[in-house]
């Protein structure tokens, strides 16, 4: 039998589902939608890898990404010897390094993911800064917050209601104070004392464990991980079980990073590309098994009618 694949990603699977009458029942009918299965586990579990940047001013370093008229001969050129030799300034992808971190040494394995990009990053890269410069985010990859996703009418053009709840669990805010303290260390270190680098003021002001903690409250954002929307598992908590069949449904399966119950510790980018070759080999193998007794029953009268015309 065919089957309907739901791959729309943590943010819009779930509000998929919840418009198609598949989600918490209560929900549903407070936005004027009939239930079709009610799946009370639909839209929550949502969280993602909330980070923390510390962006450096570098006005000797030229070379670097950045607004001045220096930056724009440069960018020129860049454009240039990119279309000519595909070498050049344009082929960074902009986080030049990275690294993972534990943010104390008893920590089992790290818990901190580092990203080095050589440009200036204030609100998402939204908020325009003259100048040259260098920043580093710290990520923090096992947060135990937990938010969700609701619908915000039966619209299906209107944005789901989406509450990332980041930072509600202690533990995630004494996390990245650590790793804030780390990155801040690492960017004093003399391998970089050569670009001449000034941390930003709103940063640089932030000192004791209580005005950084103010700092990330005020300037946290995401690495954009989303997951956890349609959970995998057995239980009342799960939308979808171990072959990503929606629970309570037949011919609907979800296929994308909403199917994780926890997220991983690294970018999702490859482990979504796993999930979607694993549920290829597990519907290719349903539908083997499917085709198998079929084939059986068609080669049984054959055989029999052969071992009659025999006798």
């Amino acid at each position: 039998a065919r089957e309907v694949l739901l791959c729309a990603g943590a943010l819009q699977s779930p509000q998929i589902l919840m418009l198609s009458g598949i989600g918490p029942h209560d929900h549903l009918v407070e936005n004027g939608i009939a239930t079709l299965h009610h799946l009370s586990a639909v839209g929550q579990n949502l969280h993602d890898h909330p980070d923390i940047v510390i962006n450096t001013h570098a006005p000797r370093a030229r070379d670097l990404m950045g607004i001045s008229l220096h930056g724009a001969v440069q960018a020129i050129k860049g454009i240039f010897e990119w279309r000519r030799q595909r070498t050049g300034m344009l082929t960074t992808n902009f986080a030049e390094a990275g690294g993972f971190i534990k943010s104390a040494p008893d920590e089992a394995i790290p818990d901190l993911q580092l990203h080095f990009v050589i440009g200036i990053l204030v609100d998402h890269g939204r908020k325009t800064v003259l100048g040259h410069g260098h920043s580093c985010h710290v990520c923090l990859l096992r947060p135990r917050s937990r938010g969700s996703l609701r619908l915000a009418s039966k619209d299906p053009l209107a944005a789901p209601l989406i509450d990332p709840d980041f930072l509600a669990d202690r533990d995630d805010m004494d996390r990245l104070i650590r790793g804030f303290r780390i990155t801040r260390n690492i960017l004093a270190q003399p391998a970089l004392a050569g670009i001449g680098g000034k941390e930003f003021a709103t940063s640089a002001a932030a000192r004791t464990d209580l005005q950084i903690e103010h700092f990330i409250r005020d300037h946290a954002d995401t690495i954009y991980h989303p997951v956890g929307t349609c959970r995998m598992g057995p239980g009342p908590d799960a939308v979808v079980d171990a072959e990503l069949r929606v629970h309570g449904l037949q011919g609907l399966r979800v296929v994308d990073a909403s199917i994780m119950p926890r997220v991983v510790g690294g970018n999702t980018n490859a482990p979504v590309i796993m999930i979607a070759e694993k549920a290829a080999d597990m519907i290719k193998a349903a539908a083997r098994a499917a085709a198998e007794p079929a084939r059986s029953a068609a080669a049984t009268p054959v055989r029999a009618t052969a071992e009659t015309q025999a006798a």
